[in-house]
């Protein structure tokens, strides 16, 4: 699954003799309060792995053993009615730090999306690649670092450090309605010095665990491939050949995501039924369409596109953006303030109350992206070349990465559970109608998926609802 990410290294490179004095195989115990729930009635899964991975030449292999050697301590759980401590970690945002995370969001979505394959879907998670890039720019120094901040549209290293791990405890959440978990982690070679300090802070404010590994050991692959499997439902890393190494590969630093909750409204599952979904060149397939008709809601119809949304009861809500016949999603998706318009119309004055149709089809699909050249054109040059300082990581040089890639999937249906207090949100502050929309969804479309306080977590295109 990963590519090599940092290459060359002395030929004389001590072995860090601390490594054996720490706990053999904990890494399959890091999460073992994180199992979904039994008979979870969802409305969307998702998945996402991304993988940093780096490289250097003339690395010797001789251990056979795994070791954790940094853990973190998770943050407590949000409990679905605990309203109190949602509010209290969502005081406590940086709004700067806000700002700058979806300028982000917007400016590397469009770049990732325009240039993907035209007749496939595409899932893209723009916060599941600033927790990656996030500790990346603690592994650099100098001007290396620079420009990851600067990739990341972020002021300064403190402000990436405390932000996001705020960001981190705000997002993450288990309960008996849906559940939003984080995984970050680093596989190091174990031949390779690795500053323990730095692992610390690692574990400490990006809440990441660390693992020394025998690169040249299959079992290595088992291990991370059980651990991905075990981040993401079993949906994601089930085989190992996909995480292989090469005797010079000197790091490799993941970030999952795994989400589901449950819509406010649930679709009935009678008026489920199946009609015409126009593709970009004129034919057609057949789909599952979900129907839903909301007699007060907010929607947004401006030339070019209509905009509509879904709420979920843990607080986030999903985006449909609908462009008009014969406007493709690419269109809006290669011009960021254009994508940045539509996807946040709903909280301008532009929003509009009315009766809105909704007509969407049930969809199933995975993704992968290679997001190196994404990363280049947002700034990181230096990273990726033998210059690359990565000094804060290790004294091993040179050390550059040579690849990004994401790995993510997603699947929607009509289930849900009865409505609760949430249910009332829409329609205790509806206006008086003023107008109509149809979210009639049978051509390509454009979706996002926003967390509790509007943080982006996932984007995408639908260009045909049949492709898996």
């Amino acid at each position: 699954m990963f590519r090599k990410l940092y290459k060359e290294a002395n030929n004389d490179i001590e072995v860090d003799k601390s490594l054996k004095e720490s706990t053999i195989n904990k890494m399959l115990n890091t999460n073992v309060n994180k199992k979904r729930p039994k008979n979870i009635f969802k409305f969307a899964t998702i998945m996402v792995v991304i993988v940093i991975a780096l490289f250097s030449f003339f690395i010797k292999i001789n251990k056979m053993n795994t070791y954790a050697i940094a853990e973190p301590t998770y943050p407590t759980k949000i409990k679905f009615d605990d309203l109190d401590e949602k509010i209290n970690r969502r005081e406590n945002t940086d709004e700067n730090f806000l700002k700058n995370l979806k300028d982000f969001s917007i400016k590397s979505s469009s770049l990732v999306l325009k240039e993907t394959d035209k007749d496939k879907n595409i899932l893209y998670s723009p916060i599941g690649l600033y927790m990656a890039l996030s500790m990346a720019s603690e592994t650099a120094n100098e001007d290396t670092q620079k420009e990851i901040l600067e990739a990341l549209n972020m002021d300064n290293i403190e402000m990436v450090r405390s932000e996001t791990g705020k960001l981190f405890g705000r997002l993450y959440y288990h309960n008996e309605i849906g559940k939003l978990s984080l995984g970050n982690s680093l596989w190091l070679n174990n031949d390779v010095k690795f500053n323990s300090d730095l692992l610390d802070l690692l574990a400490k404010e990006y809440y990441a665990s660390s693992f020394s590994l025998d690169f040249n050991d299959r079992e290595s692959s088992k291990r991370i491939s059980k651990w991905v499997s075990e981040q993401t439902g079993g949906k994601l890393g089930k085989d190992p050949d996909d995480f292989s190494f090469n005797s010079d590969d000197v790091m490799t630093l993941i970030n999952t995501i795994y989400f589901y909750d449950e819509w406010v409204d649930s679709f009935n599952v009678k008026n489920t039924m199946k009609d015409e979904f126009y593709l970009a060149d004129g034919s057609t397939v057949k789909s599952d369409f979900m129907n839903m008709t909301y007699g007060s809601h907010g929607f947004v119809g401006v030339d070019g596109y209509t905009v509509s949304h879904l709420n979920l009861k843990n607080g986030g809500q999903m985006v449909f953006v609908l462009p008009d016949e014969g406007v493709p999603p690419y269109d809006i998706i290669s011009d960021p303030e254009l994508l940045d318009e539509a996807l946040n119309s709903l909280s301008t004055d532009e929003r509009q109350m009315g009766e809105v149709i909704f007509k969407i089809p049930k969809f199933n699909f995975s993704s992968n992206l290679e997001l190196k050249d994404i990363c280049k054109t947002l700034g990181m040059e230096n990273a990726f070349e033998m210059t690359a300082d990565f000094t804060n990581l290790s004294d091993t040089k040179p050390l550059f990465i040579s690849d990004i890639k994401q790995d993510s999937a997603i699947s929607i249906d009509e289930k849900g559970v009865e409505a609760t207090a949430f249910t009332q949100i829409d329609y205790c502050r509806a206006a008086q109608p003023d107008g109509k929309a149809e979210m009639i969804l049978n051509r390509p479309f454009i979706f996002a998926i926003t967390g509790v306080d509007g943080s982006p977590l996932f984007i995408g295109i639908i260009n045909n609802p049949r492709i898996e």
